[in-house]
């Protein structure tokens, strides 16, 4: 039941898609009522952003192995191609005539598929509307600016806000939102990162926690308390009571001391938590992207302990930025890639919440068709469009949503250069997921501004 005046949370909401010349409209968002039911945080939910740095190569993750479509692909890709033989079958549900497959490093999202629990989003980037490549040519359509741009291009993944500089993500718009209707615990952030700074997690009024590898962060003094018989702790504490108390006006040392002291309760009561939450047997690989999937799955595992029902997580791989020995840096990361999301799936069965639980992927952009070089050592440069997975007990699996492109060289999808344009936006990507996560459908528009253009609002994967 939705029991929010309208207008309070569109004010509310709007506050979070403003420009960056409205700081001063920003601090006013306290002065708004709390909002009752914006997002519907009955039960659990969990959404985990897993973010591919550099660019990742989708079409070397879903190839297809009919001919005459893998023909048209290794004569696009020349010595980028994968050979037909390796790739690792998948059989959708849904079909355009062609079949598909896998990278052959992908056995556990092989797995995931042939089990319903992962779904392909074919042919997802960043759009402003709906655009051709002879649109894109003539420059007679709004394009998201700087395209092909590292920097620019995560930024609006995250933020799904490509025609303005912003700050905030859609995952701190959303959790804005659950701060607005007086949700959350004040003793930890409803976004947890496990992958240092982000955008999808800053918020106008809310921010992120950070974790490491094997928790939060402990200051120094703190992790080792029997250090010279605790004697250089009890002097730190003593240090910290002595500045609490004090009256004096030096505000930068007040607020230093607050902070200290927020960090130390902050991280110990993370910690506690995890000591406290149910062990997993599930093995994660001793990769850093299975280290930061089995500390979320960890933090999912001690949500109880923790007190919350809405938890927003954000894990990232680099390396993806392969403009040259292309096929054996890709192969190698998704052999991280693949396992890390299989443990982390298989982790969420064994806590009996893996209907609550939805990770996806997500990428600066993809990479062109074409090869840039000669030989094995040969690279691709920045595409556009790009397909994505997403993996969890909820999702409509073994199934490919939207279209899968042509991969003929200056053929029907190509924008020139090999550079395929996305038919998917993440404004519908990302909407579909928040939808899922709890978001009132009548706040999709603001939440994203440009998702009105496009005529599928839920692409129906979760």
């Amino acid at each position: 039941m939705n029991i929010l005046k309208k207008a309070t949370r569109r004010d509310v909401l709007r506050l979070g898609v403003q420009t960056a010349a409205s700081s001063s409209m920003l601090a006013t968002l306290g002065t708004y009522q709390r909002a009752m039911a914006a997002v519907d945080t009955r039960g659990y939910k969990a959404l985990v952003c897993v973010f591919l740095y550099g660019g990742n190569d989708g079409f070397n993750l879903v190839v297809p192995r009919s001919s005459p479509a893998y023909n048209t692909y290794a004569a696009s890709r020349r010595n980028l191609a994968l050979a037909q033989n390796s790739l690792l079958a998948i059989n959708p549900l849904t079909s355009d005539g062609n079949q598909y497959g896998l990278h052959p490093n992908c056995a556990g999202l092989q797995n995931l598929f042939e089990s319903s629990r992962m779904a392909i989003v074919a042919n997802t980037g960043t759009l402003i509307q709906p655009t051709t490549p002879a649109q894109f040519r003539a420059a007679n359509v709004p394009l998201p600016p700087n395209l092909f741009s590292h920097a620019d291009q995560s930024q609006q993944w995250q933020t799904s806000i490509p025609n303005s500089i912003q700050p905030q993500g859609w995952g701190g718009r959303i959790a804005d939102l659950l701060n607005a209707q007086g949700y959350g615990n004040p003793n930890l952030a409803t976004n947890i990162s496990l992958n240092g700074s982000n955008i999808w997690q800053g918020g106008n009024n809310t921010i992120f926690y950070t974790l490491g590898e094997n928790g939060a962060p402990v200051l120094y003094d703190y992790q080792y308390p029997g250090y010279r018989s605790g004697t250089r702790r009890a002097s730190f504490d003593r240090l910290l009571q002595q500045a609490t108390a004090s009256t004096d006006g030096n505000l930068h040392f007040r607020e230093y001391t607050r902070s200290v002291n927020r960090t130390i309760a902050s991280s110990q009561y993370v910690n506690n938590a995890l000591n406290a939450a149910p062990a997993l047997t599930t093995v994660f690989p001793s990769s850093g992207i299975g280290n930061q999937l089995r500390l979320a799955a960890r933090m999912i595992s001690a949500r109880s302990q923790l007190g919350l029902s809405r938890q927003l997580f954000f894990v990232g791989l680099n390396g993806f930025d392969q403009h040259d020995n292309h096929l054996s840096a890709h192969g190698g990361l998704l052999s991280q890639l693949s396992p890390a999301l299989k443990a982390f799936y298989d982790a969420t069965v064994e806590m009996g919440i893996q209907n609550s639980v939805t990770a996806f992927t997500a990428s600066d952009f993809g990479r062109t068709l074409s090869s840039n070089g000669t030989g094995s050592v040969a690279g691709s440069d920045h595409g556009w469009g790009n397909h994505h997975l997403v993996i969890g007990g909820a999702v409509q699996g073994r199934r490919i949503y939207g279209s899968m492109p042509d991969l003929s060289l200056n053929g029907p999808n190509d924008a020139g250069s090999g550079r395929i344009v996305p038919t998917i936006s993440t404004d519908q990507y990302s909407a579909t997921l928040a939808r899922w996560f709890g978001a009132d459908d009548s706040d999709l528009d603001l939440l994203f501004p440009n998702l009105r253009n496009f005529s599928t609002r839920n692409l129906a994967f979760v």
